[in-house]
């Protein structure tokens, strides 16, 4: 084997080398299985519509494409093909390896910046950050508002900066006590650095939001709901810049009233929160959760459920022990050594909540029986509406070709 081997450039349809070598670095797989590894990712984010709903002409293209690319890695000396199983030579091991240390390195960093401490220094930072261009822009341009918003961001990172402390020495519920978001009055001279600070805040309180329900720490909540008055302030000043210049200062006004009742609502909701973490009845966080991430886990569960429907359908599982046995067997991701170097083994269907999809499908009347398993007449319109919906996407679907009766 040449030993610049590795040098050689890719060619233009290797898009799925890597992804390849590292299905590969399993061990030896037939081309179907290869495959499993590329939709094994599409099901751990909750997206099950390439196992069933695959569009022939599409379906048989990837599977053509992997062929073609798994041939020309044989001719480069990556892979071995004995009897309609692909291993790795020793060079395609050695790439394998490296790409899969990426992977690793990359989830390290994600599960790095998920830690409560690492978002209390992002948050120490964002602040400081913004203050050290408010401060000086509100010197040189004498705007008083533009002076005050400056020194609340820099209280927002001193902040941070207590939050950081607490999480770090286990006192968090001592600095909620000590900071209550509070949000000075700006005038239309601190557009720009408000809009500036919008935009940063914005993503920075979904972030603090997102590691407040993660964590339960009711610091995070705090500072999130901080981070997102700033954006209140934004859009207030953006309305009340408009009043001024359209001479209407009574809305200026008003404007300027609502956003402080918002915030004055907002903080004493944090400390009526913190009063009920400190006490037995203990805090409730549901209702600071993200709109769109519950969406996204009602997704996932129902993504589950038709699939499991849809085995039931298609004569893949009769009996609910093969249903469950076929379900943990496609959703243990540690068999994929590529998406299990990147979620480092979390197993995003635990066997609770294939239980559970398998519960709903009977109470819902979709299936029937106890043991041996029957798809009812509402189940097979269910999953008929839903072949309907993937076909209007992606076509004519395997589903419908391979089960025409579910077409009525």
């Amino acid at each position: 084997m040449p030993s610049d081997q590795k040098q050689r450039p890719r060619h233009k349809n290797h898009d799925n080398r890597d992804m390849i070598l590292m299905a590969l670095s399993g061990g030896a797989r037939t081309l179907v299985e290869v495959r499993e590894n590329f939709f094994a990712f599409s099901r751990y984010f909750g997206a099950f519509a390439p196992l069933y709903v695959h569009a022939r002409a599409d379906y048989d293209a990837f599977l053509d494409q992997l062929s073609q690319d798994l041939d020309k890695m044989v001719d480069l000396g990556l892979v071995n093909h004995h009897q309609e199983r692909y291993e790795l030579t020793e060079v395609g091991g050695q790439q394998a390896d490296e790409h899969l240390a990426g992977m690793r390195q990359a989830a390290s960093l994600l599960r790095k910046l998920l830690q409560p401490q690492s978002a209390a220094k992002i948050g120490v930072a964002v602040h400081l950050g913004l203050a050290a261009v408010k401060l000086p822009a509100a010197f040189l341009s004498g705007s008083v508002g533009l002076l005050n918003d400056g020194i609340d961001t820099l209280l927002d990172g001193l902040s941070s900066l207590m939050v950081y402390f607490g999480v770090r020495y286990a006192k968090e519920q001592l600095v909620n006590a000590i900071f209550i978001p509070f949000e000075p009055s700006v005038d239309w001279f601190t557009f720009l650095s408000a809009l500036l600070s919008a935009v940063v805040c914005l993503g920075l309180g979904l972030y603090q939001r997102y590691i407040g329900m993660r964590s339960g720490n009711m610091a995070f909540i705090t500072q999130s709901i901080d981070s997102r008055n700033h954006v209140i302030v934004a859009g207030g000043v953006l309305c009340g810049l408009v009043a001024v210049l359209l001479h209407i200062w009574l809305l200026d006004a008003l404007i300027g009233v609502t956003v402080a009742i918002l915030i004055l609502k907002n903080g004493l909701e944090l400390v009526v929160e913190l009063i009920r973490s400190r006490s037995d009845e203990g805090s409730n966080l549901s209702r600071y959760e993200i709109g769109w991430l519950r969406k996204y886990q009602q997704f996932k569960q129902d993504q589950l459920r038709d699939w499991l429907l849809y085995l039931v359908c298609t004569d893949q599982a009769h009996t609910r022990h093969d249903l469950l046995q076929q379900a943990s067997t496609a959703l243990d991701f540690e068999q994929y050594p590529a998406l299990n170097a990147f979620v480092g083994g979390y197993q995003s269907y635990t066997p609770e909540i294939i239980e559970h999809s398998l519960a709903e499908l009977i109470e819902r009347g979709w299936l029937a029986g106890d043991e041996t398993l029957q798809v009812t007449p509402a189940g097979q319109a269910h999953a008929h509406s839903q072949m309907q919906r993937a076909n209007q996407i992606m076509g004519h679907s395997l589903f419908e070709e391979k089960h025409g009766r579910y077409r009525e």
